[in-house]
């Protein structure tokens, strides 16, 4: 659930930055800036998904600070964009190969979150199954327990 917090308000950072930031965009062309935004908020939707699919309370944290580091990464490359284009453009890649490693960790914590979820499903409905089976065995041969039984204890009394 801190997540989910920390989350919103990354995410409503990411947006006031987004809309202060002033880019040179050249007749719609994406700049590195954008494509990393566009890459963030596509890793956060991910790491969401995970978080909502059961993944461990420690992966979505590691998972929340991968994605804060690039985010930080993306403010760097704003802030330098109308001194240094250059230095802008590697702090916008940096942001890029962070945002896209988190998503693909966060693709393969989901999936594993999906895996144990239907691993656990698969056990419980099979010890379901199986005390069904057994119970209904039970009932409807309880008078040939009664015999066995039985039979032990007249055993039993024999050889004493």
């Amino acid at each position: 659930m801190r997540f989910r917090q920390s989350a919103f308000l990354g995410t409503l950072l990411l947006l006031t930055f987004s809309i202060s930031a002033t880019t040179d965009n050249v007749s719609g062309q994406s700049t590195p800036i954008d494509i990393a935004q566009n890459k963030i908020v596509q890793a956060f939707q991910i790491v969401n998904q995970a978080d909502l699919d059961g993944a461990s309370p420690a992966a979505i944290s590691q998972l929340a600070s991968n994605l804060n580091l690039a985010l930080s990464y993306e403010q760097s490359a704003i802030q330098l964009l109308p001194t240094n284009k250059t230095g802008s453009g590697v702090y916008a890649s940096l942001s890029l190969n962070m945002s896209t490693t988190t998503a693909v960790q966060a693709l393969n914590v989901a999936s594993a979150a999906r895996t144990q979820t239907l691993l656990s499903q698969l056990g419980d409905y099979s010890l379901a199954v199986a005390s069904g089976l057994g119970s209904t065995l039970l009932v409807i041969e309880f008078h040939r327990v009664k015999n066995f039984v039985r039979r032990v204890r007249l055993r039993r009394l024999r050889l004493d």
